[in-house]
């Protein structure tokens, strides 16, 4: 495949969970091609480069409205709130907190292992 846009536009498609068969179709070349493409280590290591893309923007939007469910769920916590709904606020709120709390100390661990790691 000598084209690099469509080397690209097959990456894409592959990362984004489309068959190789598939994406062969959609960009109009013929499936043994594709599988020829697809079983090389450059397009392997270009899907996996997508992936991880689509992975940490998924995680940015998600970070970005985890601040704002956090505000609701203190709203929630309100005397004005019926019991009901001030039960379940408190009750999302420790769930998350525990969770939250792993990973934070979870990726402390791992920076100083890394730093360690960096000194030997």
């Amino acid at each position: 495949m000598a084209n690099s846009g469509k080397f690209e536009s097959l990456a894409l498609l592959l990362a984004s969970g489309s068959s190789i068969k598939n994406a062969a179709v959609q960009l109009g070349i013929g499936s043994r091609t594709a599988y020829r493409i697809a079983s090389s280590d450059k397009m392997k290591t270009r899907v996996a480069s997508i992936r991880t893309e689509i992975a940490s923007s998924t995680v940015g939007e998600l970070t970005l409205g985890a601040s704002e469910a956090a505000s609701t769920l203190r709203e929630l916590l309100g005397a004005s709130n019926a019991p009901a709904v001030r039960l379940n606020s408190a009750k999302a709120i420790l769930a998350s907190l525990s969770s939250i709390s792993e990973l934070g100390e979870l990726r402390a661990r791992i920076d100083q292992l890394e730093a360690k790691s960096c000194q030997v």
